[in-house]
């Protein structure tokens, strides 16, 4: 059956679920990829005193920096929307919980590792939360993870036999979903700030985006490598999108990329589609 023939099946839980979308690849915008976010791993938004935002004057940016370096190139706007993949628990270090708490932000916060997510969902963020990675193949797949807070990571294919493992700590089969996807689900292409801080898969996320049908104003992409090559690399695929690079932090064992879209080169490329 092709993907074409799929589309026609009914969305129900006995056909669509995550062994059929991950075994058949689905495309990204396939409806029952979209309806599986939706109904089994996409949490809403908190609402407080039935309102989905509350205001604050006194929030401390609890970020490494990437919010500040951000933020002017989007002239410091309030009421944006962000993507934040490898949110840990919502609060530590995080790069979009100044935006959201002090200039009334809402995004999509991802996070594999259960423990950090459970602790997003209780830290009442106002943002879309999904426990899953994003995928680093233009269809949804499924991956073994390796569970360790904020350094947790892909560790490689699903692990059949997960249950009879003794020798590996901390590893658990997540299922993953390409970013467009995810962006379908909570209908928003647009997006101004997209954080990528994945432990080392960046790069593989960043190139299964169809960057011709989204529009992402600024990116933070995390490189586990101090390698030149890597970042020159990833900088080179990056301004062949349509951004260029603005600045880079220097952490402690990692660098982030700043990158901005490209406003006139993005206009010429839609003229073009």
């Amino acid at each position: 059956m092709n993907n074409g023939d799929a589309s026609e099946i009914a969305l129900t839980e006995d056909y669509c679920n995550e062994d059929y979308v991950n075994s058949h690849q689905l495309q990204q915008d396939h409806p029952c990829v979209i309806d599986i976010i939706r109904r089994k791993y996409l949490h809403s938004p908190s609402a407080v005193n039935g309102s989905v935002f509350v205001e604050r004057t006194d929030v401390i940016d609890p970020s490494a920096g990437q919010s500040s370096i951000v933020l002017p190139h989007l002239n410091n706007k309030t009421g944006g929307f962000f993507v934040e993949c490898g949110a840990g628990d919502g609060e530590t270090l995080s790069n979009t919980y100044y935006m959201e708490k002090q200039l009334k932000w809402q995004g999509v916060l991802i996070e594999a590792d259960r423990k950090s997510f459970s602790r997003i969902l209780a830290s009442k963020r106002q943002s879309y939360a999904l426990p899953v990675c994003l995928s680093l193949k233009p269809y949804p797949t499924e991956v073994s993870f390796y569970e360790d807070g904020i350094a947790g990571e892909i560790y490689g294919d699903k692990i059949s036999n997960l249950e009879e493992i003794t020798t590996i700590e901390n590893i658990a089969n997540v299922q993953c979903f390409p970013l467009y996807s995810i962006l379908l689900a909570v209908g928003r292409t647009q997006v101004d700030y997209f954080s990528v801080d994945v432990e080392g898969s960046e790069s593989q996320i960043l190139m299964s985006i169809p960057w011709h049908k989204v529009d992402i104003k600024t990116l933070t992409v995390e490189v586990t490598s101090r390698r030149q090559v890597d970042v020159d690399s990833l900088t080179k695929y990056m301004e062949k999108q349509n951004y260029k690079k603005v600045g880079l932090m220097a952490g402690l064992g990692y660098y982030d990329l700043i990158f901005v879209q490209n406003k006139e080169a993005r206009h010429i490329s839609f003229d073009r589609t």
